[in-house]
C-alpha cells in the first residue's frame, strides 16, 4: 500500500509541477467639385480611404514560439520532454488570442528481482494540457507590456505495471481546471520575436488511482504561480 501512494503521491507532483493601428486620418474640408473643371483626360481627385480598429499592414499577424526553457530543463534534469508552443494571433490594434498547447511524455521498462527470479517492471506518464488566453498590449505593434487572463486545462495519465505481482500494477488519472493572471513583455525585431510572463494561477485537480482491488480518489485545490519564457518567428 506505501508502494501505491508513493507512486500516486509521485504523480500529483509532477501534474502540479509539470502593432501599431492605423489612426484614422483627420477630417477634411470638403465641397462639390466642380467637375466642369476637368477634361476627360484629367484624373479625378482620389477619394481618401478610412481605416479603424485594424491591425497595421506592416505588422506580423501571427506568431509562433516555443518554450526552449522548460524544455531544456525538464530533458536535462529528469530525461522527459515537455514540448510547449504558443501561438498567438492578431485580432485589433490592441489584442490578440493565445493558444498554449503542452505535450509531456515518458516511459521506462526495467527488469528487476534477483540471478534466478527477475520481473519486468514497466511505467508510462504523460501529461497533455492547453491553456487559452487573451492578451491586451498597453503598446503599439503587439508588443511591449502586456496582461492576459487564462484558462487552463490539464490531463495526466500514469501507468503501472509490475510483473512479478499484478496486485501492484495501477492506473492514475488526474484532470485540473483553472485560471490565471500574467502580465508580461514581448520584443519584436524583424520576424524574431521573444515574450517572458509571470502571474498567479488558481486551480483545481482532482485524480483517481484505479488498482486491482479498489480505488483510491484524491483531490486539491488552490493557488499557484505560473511563468513562461518563449521565443519565436513572427509571420
Amino acid at each position: 500500500m506505501l508502494k501505491k501512494w508513493f507512486i500516486f503521491v509521485l504523480a500529483m507532483v509532477a501534474f502540479n509541477f509539470a502593432q501599431d493601428v492605423n489612426a484614422p486620418t483627420s477630417a477634411e474640408q470638403t465641397g462639390y467639385v466642380d467637375m466642369s473643371a476637368y477634361t476627360s483626360g484629367a484624373p479625378a481627385p482620389e477619394t481618401p480611404t478610412v481605416t479603424i480598429n485594424e491591425v497595421a499592414s506592416s505588422d506580423p499577424v501571427f506568431y509562433v514560439s516555443l518554450h526552449p526553457v522548460t524544455l531544456l530543463f525538464w530533458w536535462s534534469i529528469f530525461d522527459i520532454p515537455d514540448v510547449q508552443v504558443t501561438f498567438e494571433g492578431c485580432i485589433g490594434p490592441s489584442f490578440s488570442v493565445v493558444t498554449h498547447p503542452e505535450f509531456l511524455y515518458w516511459s521506462d521498462s526495467r527488469t528487476v528481482g534477483g540471478r534466478n527470479t527477475s520481473f519486468n517492471e514497466d511505467v508510462s506518464l504523460y501529461i497533455f494540457g492547453i491553456t487559452e488566453g487573451i492578451r491586451y498590449y498597453f503598446g503599439a505593434h503587439h508588443k511591449g507590456l502586456y496582461v492576459e487572463p487564462q484558462f487552463i486545462y490539464e490531463h495526466l495519465g500514469l501507468d503501472y505495471h509490475y510483473a512479478g505481482n499484478d496486485k501492484e500494477d495501477m492506473d492514475v488519472s488526474a484532470n485540473a481546471f483553472g485560471g490565471a493572471l500574467v502580465a508580461g513583455y514581448k520584443i519584436v525585431v524583424g520576424h524574431f520575436t521573444m515574450a517572458s510572463d509571470i502571474g498567479l494561477s488558481y486551480v483545481y485537480a482532482s485524480a483517481k488511482g484505479e488498482f486491482r482491488d479498489d480505488i483510491e480518489e484524491a483531490s486539491t485545490v488552490g493557488w499557484g504561480y505560473t511563468g513562461n519564457f518563449s521565443i519565436g518567428y513572427a509571420f
